[in-house]
């Protein structure tokens, strides 16, 4: 099944990348083009997932799956400010004080020393198989064993940066809700939430990833419903 799913989320982050550019160039939308960067960091994610049994363990596979850590550690605050922009597209006034700017680049930038140090500085990657897929990790599950003599091991702990910035996406949300009625950003990152809880161990990457690949799209969604119109004020 995940053979199937991890293509599929390919489609999905390059769908919402394209038609973030197109926000981006055509209304200049708030937040589309930090939104189009983050969603191509994804492809490139999953891609490398998806062809990961193709390629074969070994360094080439092990290489090409660096800057998938690395993405993850460094790119991905900026949904915080991505989000923050869409909040004062669709006119949530503390998303555009001075004080939650602050707030906010404080966040960007201490998830981004995190990330470096629980997820890039240091890092050592073995090969993890499961249903069909194979790739590279630093946390590997007995269920995840590609061959015999493989030792389970714990190399990170939990992605804070993911968790932060996704708290800051459900408080958005949640405003964006209560403001205009508009839910589908808080729905998003409820989903989120809730894949990320299904333990890896058991069901591996793709439930996750399945709620990334939504997250993304109710991204795009509240972009084009704020990301243009008198709603939209500046942020920088």
């Amino acid at each position: 099944m995940s053979a199937y799913a991890f293509p599929t989320y390919v489609l999905i982050h390059a769908s919402v990348c394209g038609w973030c550019i197109f926000l981006a160039t055509r209304y200049r939308a708030p937040g589309a083009a930090l939104t189009a960067l983050i969603a191509a960091g994804l492809v490139y994610d999953n891609l490398i997932v998806s062809l990961g049994a193709t390629i074969g363990p070994g360094w080439i596979l092990q290489t090409v799956s660096w800057p998938r850590f690395a993405l993850h550690a460094l790119l991905t605050p900026f949904t915080m400010i991505a989000v923050t922009q869409i909040a004062v597209a669709g006119g949530i006034r503390w998303a555009a004080s001075d004080r939650w700017k602050y707030i906010v680049w404080t966040l960007v930038v201490g998830m981004m020393v995190v990330g470096a140090f629980e997820g890039l500085i240091g890092l050592e990657t073995v090969p993890a198989c499961f249903d069909g897929i194979l790739r590279y990790t630093a946390n590997l599950y007995p269920s995840h064993f590609c061959y015999e003599g493989q030792v389970a091991g714990s190399g990170s702990g939990p992605p804070i940066p993911s968790i932060v910035g996704n708290v800051v996406t459900l408080v958005v949300g949640f405003s964006l809700w209560r403001a205009n009625g508009w839910p589908w950003l808080l729905l998003g990152a409820l989903l989120m939430f809730g894949a990320a809880a299904v333990p890896i161990s058991g069901f591996g990457m793709a439930p996750s990833n399945a709620g990334e690949s939504l997250l993304m799209l109710t991204y795009a969604a509240t972009l084009t419903r704020y990301g243009y119109g008198p709603r939209k004020l500046a942020f920088s």
